[in-house]
């Protein structure tokens, strides 16, 4: 239940972010129980919906056809096990044959299809199909690019389920990650026996070419290669694009293969503007540049959508009596476990799988994805149009969805509806106070620099709050200056000192910062030394103990040391007051509330 464990994230992120600090001030504590309960720091989650592809046939169809090699027949099975041979051929997109279709032709390709669309199998099916046309010999066929070992490794898996998996004799086609990770006896077997297929990462193909030994081994086994490929090609931009565009041209002369060589990619996202069309012509012009070699717009291979669902248009009564059914719980409407038949033609589906899956083009009438939103925009949209309440609008929504991810075709085993959630957390910003006693400051989320001036007072500035760990006591980070000869206090935004101008500011009506801190008992004692004169601050810590400040509500501040007691009043050229503040020099060393010490090694700012 993906919604369940996403409440129970948000829940235990709540929990998590929310234990940091107990906030001592009741109204910056309710402010940040507020933006909490806004989920400011976990907006709704995005909803995308995986649409249903058009078929290409089942693997055996093609080999009937005479597009695939009769061995792939057996290869590319559904297999549960290592001695599973698979039952059932698999059956693939309309864009996974178009491109077995295009490699046959023997140009260069590139796959831009959606998430879950199976694009690994765009090149790994063509790939096995040559190598088994050319029949056994040895070298390098085929090498595939990552832009993460984490890919490669994926990929490994994934090819081992249909390569080895049933054949307990060996695999039909050899494959071998090469990344930097292998043991020295793993790449010591693959230099003296290349693969078929060698899985890698650009970085690694580039020391393959300058270091002798696997320049000797690997690139000379790869000689006439026949595909290289680059996965995720979208990751290869700016300067990094430029250094993967001159590797594919050293990897071809190297190899010998400017009559041989397929250059492939895939991506999910390389352009997003304009018609299929213009996106075609877009990505084909770049992978023209990265491959050095052309790719035509033809050979830009998008997805094939159709709808899964059958109820098209779906009446405003009959979706009415969809959330009226299912609107109280996620799982109460016997319409939900009906079957994977009956949910197809379940109105609400069907206007779940246009508001969250596909749409037709304007220009081309071709079905494209739909724009991602989140169920709380999708309720609201539904409850205008069915007069429901939003919040059993947005219990329908989930509950059909869900019923959706757990029925599955029994044609090809796939869910109605396969979606995913995208959630965004943050790390929850700074609060934000001005320089004013507590009754009477101002507390922002947002951050700005100044609050606006009110009856001809002057800007307030705005400090970011830290806390004390123990008792919660805010602090407003600052950095001292001048401005005009003048003392000025501004706002600080990294909680780390980075000069001895950066401090911390404390204000407080009940227990205001003293003149003489020794005398009101306000230091550790550990600062403390005695003497034959009476107490005194040690050497050591002179630097270190805060002063007392007077500050206004722009900045601008004066250290009181001449004049005790009371804030000054304003003079001509001071129309606002000024409050009593203690100034704490560099990092913060104990808290002028609780007297909590912080000044262990093992401590630092944040800590």
């Amino acid at each position: 239940d993906a919604f369940e464990v996403h409440r129970r994230l948000i829940s235990d992120y709540r929990a998590f972010t929310e234990g940091f600090a107990d906030i001592r001030d009741p109204r910056i504590r309710e402010k940040v129980e507020d933006q909490s309960a806004r989920g400011d720091q976990w907006p709704d989650p995005w909803l995308s919906l995986n649409p249903s592809f058009e078929t290409g046939g089942r693997v055996d169809e093609l080999v009937g056809e005479g597009l695939l090699h009769p061995a792939c027949d057996r290869i590319f099975r559904v297999k549960a096990s290592d001695d599973d041979p698979g039952a059932d051929p698999i059956t693939l997109h309309r864009h996974q044959r178009e491109a077995i279709e295009v490699a046959r032709s023997g140009a260069s390709y590139v796959l831009t299809t959606g998430t879950g669309s199976g694009k690994s199998l765009a090149y790994i099916v063509p790939i096995v199909d040559r190598v088994l046309r050319e029949g056994p010999r040895p070298g390098v066929k085929a090498i595939v690019v990552y832009p993460m070992n984490a890919l490669a490794n994926s990929q490994v898996e994934e090819l081992s389920k249909f390569l080895e998996r049933g054949f307990p004799g060996g695999p039909p086609v050899t494959f071998r990650r090469y990344t930097g990770q292998e043991k020295p006896e793993e790449r010591a077997a693959i230099l003296a026996d290349p693969p078929d297929i060698l899985l890698t990462n650009y970085v690694m193909l580039e020391l393959v070419l300058t270091r002798p030994d696997e320049r000797k081994s690997l690139i000379s086994a790869a000689k006439g290669l026949r595909f290289l490929v680059l996965d995720e090609l979208h990751t290869y931009r700016g300067r990094q694009g430029a250094d993967v565009a001159m590797l594919v041209r050293r990897v071809r002369d190297a190899c010998e293969a400017e009559r041989t060589l397929q250059c492939v990619g895939t991506s999910a996202t390389m352009s997003s503007g304009g018609t299929v069309a213009d996106q075609q012509r877009d990505v084909a012009a770049v992978a023209t540049r990265i491959f050095g070699t052309t790719v035509e717009p033809a050979h830009v291979i998008t997805e094939s959508l159709v709808r899964a669902t059958t109820a098209r248009e779906p009446s405003v009564a009959a979706l009415r009596r969809a959330v009226d059914a299912r609107g109280d719980a996620e799982a109460a409407d016997p319409a939900l476990t009906a079957g994977f038949e009956a949910l197809r033609a379940d109105p609400l589906a069907s206007w779940i799988e246009d508001e969250f899956g596909v749409r037709e083009e304007e220009e081309s009438g071709r079905l494209i994805r739909q724009r991602p939103t989140t169920v709380q925009r999708a309720a609201e949209s539904l409850a205008s149009i069915t007069g429901a309440d939003p919040r059993a609008c947005a219990t329908a929504l989930r509950a059909t969805l869900l019923a959706g991810s757990r029925s599955r075709d029994p044609r090809t085993g796939r869910p109605l509806f396969a979606f995913r959630l995208h959630q965004f957390l943050s790390k929850g910003g700074s609060i934000y106070a001005t320089a004013e006693h507590a009754d009477v400051r101002a507390i922002e989320t947002d951050y700005q620099v100044v609050l606006p001036a009110a009856d001809d007072g002057p800007e307030r500035r705005l400090y970011p709050l830290a806390f004390c760990r123990e008792c919660g006591q805010e602090y407003l980070v600052a950095s001292r200056g001048t401005e005009a000869g003048v003392l000025s206090l501004t706002a600080r935004h990294t909680l780390r000192p980075a000069s001895d101008q950066d401090g911390y500011l404390f204000l407080s009506r009940d227990q205001e910062w003293p003149l003489d801190p020794i005398a009101e008992n306000r230091l550790p004692e550990s600062w403390i030394v005695s003497g034959p004169g009476g107490q005194r601050v040690r050497d050591a810590r002179r630097k270190d103990v805060p002063q007392r400040v007077l500050i206004a509500v722009d900045g601008a501040a004066e250290l009181e040391t001449a004049r005790p007691g009371a804030a000054p009043a304003p003079a001509d050229n001071e129309p606002a007051s000024r409050t009593v503040a203690a100034w704490i020099p560099g990092v913060f060393r104990f808290c002028l509330t609780c007297g909590v010490s912080y000044e262990a090694l093992r401590m630092n700012e944040f800590a």
